[in-house]
């Protein structure tokens, strides 16, 4: 109930004017009583009680309440009307200080004003609990410009422009270059990695507002990925994939001779499978590795290209929050000290499928060009008119016109190993890396409030020294130059061990490793806390909502010295010669920050 300012002097002259006992003051009050000396019942045992009862119930005689002590007057005091204490004789004078303090057996801190009056803190409620449950609405840091493969590999333009020239002429090298020509590619394609979660927290604080909480939050699995398929010029087509299934499986149906007949599909002639393949071959991306090479090699993907990143985290806090070093009417500051354990879990996955076939403009190449997959310029457009954006195999002429001076021909051949007599087939290339990274430790902080019990903003800066304890997995197949097929090529030689019965995967690899070292990891959080829920139809009759509060707020964690999944390879990439992908830690930042929207309850 809450009492308006002026009503407080009113009430008090109406409970005085209605008051006529005596109030006794601290002095000793009670008076010690011995054990003959007890209160002894009211006695009924009077002349005329039976005939006088009913006058009795409306004015009671004289020394009614009396106290009796051995038949002697109580030393209390004399009897008095019903309802009156008899011991309410004055003690003594008002005495504050030194004596005993009224509120001594309460839980509350005590304090002598300076009117050497005694007065207390805080109520006598003991601890006062707390609990609140949030959604959160988290992204987690992305892995940034990071190169996909070997930095400082020699790119796929550089790596065949001697060959691009003379397959075509000067003119169409210097217009190639700045457009996609299977270029290597970077992690911020990748979208951003968003999850939701769910955070709860539960703890007390006490009668000095020092307290405890404890701290438990969980984010989803972002699975983001991205295909270089989306972003090329044209895109493969439904009706054209059970020719493709055919052309790219076993047996090969791409002769690799060198005079780019295609061998007979039945009701398919060579003409229809030369206009599929230029249509559904796609100048996608590149992996540049490290082949042990001066200047490495950057391995083009015509059929596919996926990059997939993986993360996820959770953690708890157990935190001690001591009483407050700045106290002011709507300010309070609290230090903090607490542990910390969080994991945190990321992976990134490769794929990248090749066709393994060579190809160029059939009028202006006489046979294989080592590595070169011709594409006409990547401008999204139909220069020649022949119904297919961006050949491959084909130069499409943007200055000729109509069907002008591009040839409708392309030339396919797939290399042929000169040992075994094998031609090169479709190879699909599969890198994973996985790391968990395990985080516990010491932190401290500083807790500030600021507002009331309508409206309150408050927030936790945190800083801990965690032990980082790390496991990192890498495994993976057929990374290497797919097309090349001579061993004994020593500019290019060949680089993926040819399958066997006894070894289907010879260029399979797999590499593992723990580490713990030390991880900085800092936290920020800021809340808004409304009490609005009595204010809102329909929630202010919920109950559970009576001592409820809504909150807002915003939470950023960052830790340092982290190994993440996509920066600790070792781009290699020569099987035939051992070279193979291994994990080279490199440790970087790893964050995550979280908007939040939950209920308090305070009880």
């Amino acid at each position: 109930m809450r009492l308006l300012h002026w009503l407080a002097p009113v009430l008090s002259i109406v409970l005085i004017s209605h008051a006529y006992s005596i109030v006794q003051a601290q002095g000793g009050y009670p008076p010690p009583m011995t054990q003959s000396s007890m209160i002894q019942p009211v006695s009924y045992n009077f002349p005329g009680f039976a005939q006088n009862a009913q006058s009795m119930a409306a004015s009671p005689q004289p020394n009614f309440f009396q106290g009796v002590t051995n038949g002697l007057t109580s030393p209390y005091g004399s009897a008095s009307r019903p309802g009156i204490p008899m011991n309410v004789n004055p003690q003594g004078a008002l005495n504050a200080f030194p004596q005993i303090s009224p509120f001594e057996k309460m839980f509350q801190q005590h304090r002598i004003d300076n009117n050497g009056l005694w007065s207390y803190r805080d109520s006598n409620g003991g601890k006062k609990y707390f609990f609140s449950t949030e959604a959160l609405f988290s992204r987690y840091r992305s892995p940034g410009s990071t190169l996909l493969g070997n930095v400082g590999t020699i790119s796929y333009f550089n790596l065949v422009e001697d060959d691009l020239i003379a397959a075509t002429d000067e003119e169409f090298a210097d217009t190639a270059e700045g457009l996609n020509f299977f270029d290597s590619t970077t992690f911020d394609v990748v979208p951003n990695l968003n999850a939701p979660g769910t955070r709860l927290r539960w703890g007390w604080t006490n009668e000095d507002q020092s307290g405890f909480e404890f701290t438990g939050w969980w984010l989803a699995r972002s699975d983001s990925e991205w295909s270089a398929i989306e972003t090329s010029t044209h895109k493969p087509l439904a009706e054209n994939q059970a020719i493709m299934d055919i052309l790219l499986s076993p047996p090969n149906f791409i002769d690799p001779t060198g005079t780019g007949v295609v061998s007979s599909i039945p009701g398919v002639t060579t003409a229809e499978i030369n206009t599929i393949l230029q249509q559904e071959l796609m100048n996608l991306r590149s992996l540049p590795l490290d082949d042990g090479s001066v200047n490495g090699v950057s391995v083009p993907y015509d059929l596919d290209f996926r990059i997939k990143v993986v993360s996820q985290a959770w953690g708890t806090n157990a935190t001690w929050m001591s009483t407050p070093v700045i106290d002011q009417k709507s300010l309070k500051v609290r230090s903090l000290v607490g542990v910390r354990y969080m994991q945190v879990r990321e992976a990134f996955g490769f794929v990248g499928r090749d066709s393994g076939l060579l190809y160029s403009d059939a009028n202006n190449i006489a046979g294989i060009r080592p590595d070169l997959k011709l594409f006409s310029h990547p401008t999204g457009t139909d220069e020649n008119e022949d119904g297919i954006i961006d050949n491959a195999g084909v130069v499409e002429d943007e200055d000729g016109g109509g069907g002008g001076t591009g040839t409708t021909t392309a030339f396919f051949a797939a290399p042929l190993d000169p040992v075994t007599g094998l031609p090169v087939t479709p190879t699909t290339t599969v890198v994973n890396s996985q790391v968990d990274t395990h985080l516990a430790g010491p932190e401290i902080g500083i807790q500030f409030d600021l507002g009331g019990d309508k409206f309150k903003i408050w927030g936790q800066t945190k800083l801990g020294l965690m032990a980082n304890q790390e496991e990192i997995e890498l495994s993976g197949d057929n990374v290497g130059m797919i097309t090349r097929a001579d061993p004994d090529d020593l500019d290019r030689p060949k680089a993926l061990i040819d399958p066997t019965p006894d070894n289907p995967n010879p260029n399979a690899f797999r590499d593992e490793t723990s580490h713990t070292h030390v991880s900085p990891i800092f936290e920020q959080s800021i809340f808004m806390e409304m009490a609005i829920f009595d204010k809102v139809p329909v929630l202010k009759r919920m109950k559970i909502l009576e001592e409820a509060k809504f909150r807002f707020g915003y939470t950023y964690i960052i830790a340092g010295e982290i190994a993440r999944p996509f920066d600790s390879i070792r781009w290699q990439g020569m099987p035939t010669r051992g070279l193979f992908p291994s994990i080279e830690i490199e440790r970087e930042k790893w964050s995550v920050g979280s908007w939040s929207v939950g209920i308090d309850w305070h009880y």
